[in-house]
């Protein structure tokens, strides 16, 4: 996206948001458009076939969140639940999810192994 500014290193911030202005008033976009072409340097990401997909997610800033909610350390139970009823929405969600299991503040999910989703792309 920013190499098609053509903004230069040496160019002053005023220039910078002008032409970074113009540039998203004009509504380029990636999809159909003339800077398609940077799907050419995509690396290829796919996961194997019939392989086992693990996604694992990490809470972000738990500590702070915790603290917010005064949750008793190491194992708060209203903590505990809210994660597995997290983890229950996204399994009722998602059919190809075959079991979640929660560790620390993370919660990893391992999708069949002829899934679908998000194309196997390892990366999102």
């Amino acid at each position: 996206m920013w190499g098609a500014c053509k903004v230069k290193v040496h160019d002053s911030l005023a220039t910078i948001s002008i032409t970074l202005r113009r540039y998203l008033r004009l509504g380029a976009t990636m999809a159909k458009s003339k800077f398609e072409y940077v799907r050419d340097f995509e690396a290829d990401d796919t996961c194997l076939a019939h392989c086992w997909v693990v996604v694992r997610l990490d809470g972000r800033n738990f500590h702070r969140f915790a603290e917010k909610h005064n949750f008793a350390k190491p194992n708060d139970s209203r903590a505990l639940q809210l994660m597995t009823k997290c983890a229950q929405t996204v399994m009722e969600e998602l059919e190809d999810i075959v079991i979640a299991y929660g560790q620390s503040d993370e919660y990893s999910f391992v999708f069949k192994r002829k899934t679908n989703w998000f194309k196997r792309r390892a990366r999102l």
